[in-house]
């Protein structure tokens, strides 16, 4: 598969192998809905780590009220869609991106790359938060998974090079998430996460 420079910030995160090291959970924590708050025209704005969303003038993430993402490059055609869940945690709002999702952003039948060892319920969680119509989101760290595995955490096992899996149900997986914050990178304004602006919404940061 040929990464092209600008790549929407959703698949990004979903190219495993791209990144130094990912942090998987073998199910979804909690039962998945739609978020209606994340309805609309996100665009992104400047400042987040190029590796987690090089986006470029023109480009958007669309989502509807049933929270199927489309992501448009350079204000052409839809390039993919999938439908982006989750679920709330004291407070704390994660989405839950299963195998059947990322098919659908690879528009591809066959697993993404790097897949392979992942069990069929395994997905990818990501945090966010909407503050004055700006998304920000907040990726797993792969350092924090790696760190409780030399520890000893016997829940976490590298299921590929740097592809570090959490096992359990879902009920261990909440107070897994519950426990540790530093599992994802942190809201810290100085962050450098990948932040979008609602459009029509001009004046927000």
């Amino acid at each position: 598969m040929t990464i092209r420079r600008r790549m929407p910030w959703l698949l990004l995160a979903l190219l495993l192998p791209a990144l130094p090291g990912c942090l998987m959970f073998e199910r979804a924590p909690a039962e998945l809905g739609c978020d209606p708050a994340l309805a609309g025209r996100w665009l992104p704005l400047p400042g987040a780590d190029p590796e987690k969303m090089p986006l470029g003038s023109g480009d958007y993430a669309e989502i509807d009220a049933q929270c199927q993402v489309s992501l448009v490059e350079g204000g052409g055609p839809p390039r993919t869609r999938f439908h982006a869940l989750g679920f709330e945690l004291d407070g704390a709002r994660y989405l839950a991106l299963g195998q059947e999702d990322m098919r659908d952003l690879f528009n591809d039948q066959k697993a993404p790359a790097g897949n392979s060892k992942l069990p069929a319920t395994s997905v990818l969680l990501l945090k966010y938060r909407i503050t004055d119509d700006v998304l920000e989101v907040a990726m797993p760290r792969a350092s924090r998974a790696l760190e409780r595995l030399q520890q000893g955490e016997k829940s976490i096992r590298e299921v590929d090079t740097m592809v570090y899996l959490m096992e359990g149900d879902a009920e261990a997986l909440r107070t897994a998430l519950a426990a540790d914050p530093a599992l994802f990178d942190s809201f810290d304004p100085a962050s450098r996460n990948p932040r979008l602006r609602r459009a029509g919404t001009e004046a927000a940061p």
